[in-house]
C-alpha cells in the first residue's frame, strides 16, 4: 500500500485529513474523503523521539550560536533561529505526510484485542 492510502478504498486520503494528525496525535482514527470509512494509522510515520532531537537540534544549538559566538541580543537570536525553525518543522511534516500508512481497524495496527489474554 501506498503512503496515505485508504486500506478500503485505495484511493489518497488528502493532506487535510492526514493533518489532523499534526494536532491530535496518532491514538485517534480518522475517516477518508472518500468512501467516509475510519481508518487508523498502522504505527508512527516517525518516532517522537526523533522530531523532539530535530527539534531540540535545530533551535537550541542555532540559538548558542548567534548568543555565544556572534554576541547577539536574546532577542535578535531568536529572530534569527525562527527561520531556522520554521524549514525545520516544515520538513518534518512533509517527512511524516510521505511515510503515513493506514490500517482498516485498530487491531490491524499490532494492539491486543480488549479482552483477549497473551
Amino acid at each position: 500500500m501506498k503512503a496515505r492510502e485508504c486500506p478500503y478504498c485505495y484511493k489518497r486520503i488528502s493532506i487535510s485529513r492526514c493533518s489532523y494528525y499534526f494536532w491530535r496525535g496518532t491514538d485517534y482514527s480518522i475517516h477518508c474523503n472518500h468512501c467516509h470509512k475510519e481508518v487508523w494509522l498502522e504505527r508512527e510515520p516517525i518516532p517522537f523521539m526523533y522530531c523532539v532531537c530535530a527539534g531540540f537540534i535545530v533551535t537550541v544549538l542555532p540559538m548558542n550560536f548567534f548568543l555565544y559566538y556572534m554576541k547577539f541580543g536574546f532577542l535578535k537570536s531568536m529572530l534569527y533561529t525562527l527561520p531556522i525553525f520554521t524549514i525545520a518543522e516544515i520538513v518534518i511534516m512533509i517527512l511524516t505526510l510521505r511515510k503515513m500508512k493506514f490500517a482498516k481497524t485498530k487491531l490491524d495496527r499490532g494492539e491486543k484485542a480488549p479482552g483477549r489474554k497473551s
